[in-house]
């Protein structure tokens, strides 16, 4: 494992494990600041491996992060409800990210509803 991967995996799990309480393993806790640089580093991802998954067609691009949570397990989960605009008008999505040792995997990007227009 290359030192910088390693350095951003032990990182993000102190400042996860920081803001945990009672119930550090397994529970679903609020994320503090959805407008953390990291937050919207794996939003934008979650968009992006959708937009890829999709092969293109109707594009989406991340508007806002409207909630967030984290779960620490073998690493770090994170679900999140994005707004996104493109495709075919605006859209709320719900998506959950797996983070271990610095890498992402989207587990699944889910419409919750979509907007009239």
């Amino acid at each position: 494992m290359k030192p910088v991967t390693f350095l951003v995996a032990l990182t993000t799990v102190a400042v996860v494990l920081s803001a945990v309480s009672a119930n550090p393993y397994g529970g679903w806790q609020p994320i503090k600041n959805i407008h953390s640089h990291r937050v919207q580093e794996i939003a934008r991802f979650a968009v992006g491996m959708h937009n890829m998954e999709n092969n293109f067609k109707h594009p989406l691009r991340l508007t806002s992060i409207r909630r967030g949570l984290f779960q620490v397990v073998d690493g770090v989960n994170y679900r999140l409800d994005v707004t996104v605009a493109g495709g075919n008008g605006g859209s709320m999505y719900r998506t959950e990210v797996h983070e271990r040792l610095g890498a992402l995997e989207l587990m699944f990007f889910t419409p919750i509803y979509k907007e009239l227009n």
